[in-house]
């Protein structure tokens, strides 16, 4: 799948635009992997996508747009801190296959932190890495 640095195939652009549509009311509710068979968004794609910084790969198979993970930080920093995975989810709008890898995610850019009991905390707002 040749591309420049700058520039991915037309179709896998194209793909990414509708899955940005898909995403656009719930961006947290990420397709699940008939959705991405459907958009020809196969692990490979999905790779190039990531590496390109056009998707947020969370875990194989569960991709959000590559903003997610800052729209999720400030989702989550309004929250009563700290909070449970519950909370997440519920305010997030999604699933727990969704939020799981997504606060793991956070944890490890360390804009979240976990505490013993499960709960976590968001330390930073607005930076993820």
């Amino acid at each position: 799948m040749a591309a420049s640095a700058d520039r991915l195939p037309p179709e896998l652009e194209r793909a990414l635009a509708t899955l940005a549509d898909d995403l656009a009311e719930n961006p947290f509710q990420a397709p699940t992997a008939d959705r991405l068979r459907d958009l020809g968004l196969d692990a490979e794609r999905v790779a190039a996508a990531a590496k390109a910084g056009r998707l947020l790969r969370l875990a194989p198979g569960i991709v959000l747009m590559p903003d997610a993970d800052r729209r999720a930080v400030a989702e989550l920093a309004g929250l009563p801190q700290p909070f449970t995975t519950s909370e997440a989810r519920s305010r997030l709008g999604t699933s727990r296959r969704v939020v799981l890898p997504l606060l793991e995610h956070l944890d490890r850019a360390r804009v979240t932190r976990r505490l013993p009991d499960d709960r976590r905390v968001v330390v930073q707002v607005g930076v993820v890495a």
